[in-house]
């Protein structure tokens, strides 16, 4: 079994790490560039003790200096920001989606669960197999792009590490699990691989934006005690009107809120896959 998964799936596996490999690699180039960037301000005097920008342009240089770093690495926020949590989705539908349709688009079916290899032993290895792939991807691309952030922020590209808190540590990898399982369940229920594709990214963006916002409004939060700019710089700002206070997730809470969204995602992913095989089990047939 585990040598037919791999012959069945080795393509896709391989495509799956050479983006990550490429991802990776664009990551270091990046770090290492911006790394390059702040020893040279921080030689021209620009870093301040506490390893942030002078960005009041104190000394009078630093200013134009400052607004050169954020230019020249601004296209990071659409690459690696955005890019990553779409790019997960896209691997996970593509390989997810053809996992049980392709199978019944081609007939094969009739032959693959009608031998020794029962179908639930059929489902159950080919969804663990390629989703421990998709996962060890996951995980790389979060600890990149985790590694990436902290020289753009320390040079005012971003804020925050809150703003990669969907595309760095350990959320790629719920993101492209739960990406996954959705285009297998489609895949099962509409038994077509195209359909089940469009079906999945537009399910997975739904899901996402959906889960992300729950996570962040029934985890437990602060109150400013004035308007929205006396919350701490590292903190997670909810948007409000006007300046009333508002409630915001401390840096403390990062990592919990990671887990508790990876939490999230992969139960999700779980329950998708028990109805992927449920149709698996009464439709593909």
């Amino acid at each position: 079994m585990t040598w037919f998964i791999w012959r069945q799936h080795r393509w896709q596996t391989l495509w799956t790490l050479l983006l990550v490999a490429l991802l990776y690699g664009g990551t270091v180039w990046v770090i290492a560039r911006a790394s390059l960037a702040l020893d040279h301000l921080d030689a021209r005097g620009c870093v301040s003790q506490a390893g942030s920008l002078y960005w009041d342009g104190s000394p009078a240089r630093c200013g134009s200096l400052v607004e050169g770093f954020v230019k020249q690495y601004g296209f990071t926020i659409p690459v690696f920001e955005l890019g990553v949590p779409l790019l997960m989705a896209i691997v996970g539908s593509f390989i997810g989606a053809p996992l049980v349709a392709r199978e019944i688009e081609q007939r094969t079916q009739l032959v693959a669960w009608t031998q020794s290899v029962p179908r639930r032993r059929w489902y159950v290895a080919k969804v663990a197999a390629v989703g421990a792939v998709l996962a060890v991807a996951g995980l790389a691309a979060g600890y990149a792009v985790y590694q990436l952030q902290r020289p753009l922020s320390d040079g005012g590209v971003t804020a925050s590490r809150w703003m990669w808190f969907y595309s760095g540590g350990l959320t790629p990898a719920g993101e492209a699990l739960l990406a996954f399982a959705l285009a297998v369940a489609v895949g099962a229920w509409l038994r077509r691989t195209l359909p089940a594709v469009g079906a999945a990214l537009v399910g997975f963006l739904v899901l996402l934006l959906v889960t992300g916002r729950a996570v962040q409004i029934l985890t437990p939060v602060k109150y400013t005690t004035g308007p929205r700019w006396s919350a701490p710089d590292d903190a997670w700002r909810w948007q409000a009107d006007g300046d009333h206070a508002i409630p915001y997730h401390p840096a403390g809470q990062f990592w919990p809120l990671q887990l508790t969204f990876l939490a999230v995602l992969l139960l999700l992913a779980a329950g998708l896959l028990t109805l992927g095989w449920y149709a698996t089990r009464t439709r593909a047939v």
